[in-house]
């Protein structure tokens, strides 16, 4: 699942995905999800901040969430679950 929630003002470009995929997000706050793919290397979410504002942005799978943040003008959340080539994302 990809989460992106906090302040974006002036607008955030939101792209989320794996490795494969590119996928542009809308709104906040955001959520979206996906089947995953075992065959992925990672699964991502960016958010980047045009012009201020103070978001977070968060990728989770089987339980495990990284978390990112970001405040500012044109600054960039970002996490990103790497797989760990046994069939799990960490």
């Amino acid at each position: 699942m990809f989460k992106v929630w906090g302040s974006a003002p002036a607008g955030v470009d939101i792209t989320y995905g794996s490795d494969g995929t590119n996928l542009q997000g809308k709104g906040l706050p955001m959520e979206k999800t996906l089947s995953v793919d075992d065959g992925a290397l990672y699964y991502q979410v960016t958010a980047e901040l045009m012009g201020g504002g103070d978001v977070q942005c968060s990728v989770t799978i089987d339980g495990e969430t990284k978390k990112g943040r970001a405040k500012g003008g044109y600054t960039i959340c970002s996490a990103r679950l790497n797989s760990d080539f046994s069939g799990g994302f960490s």
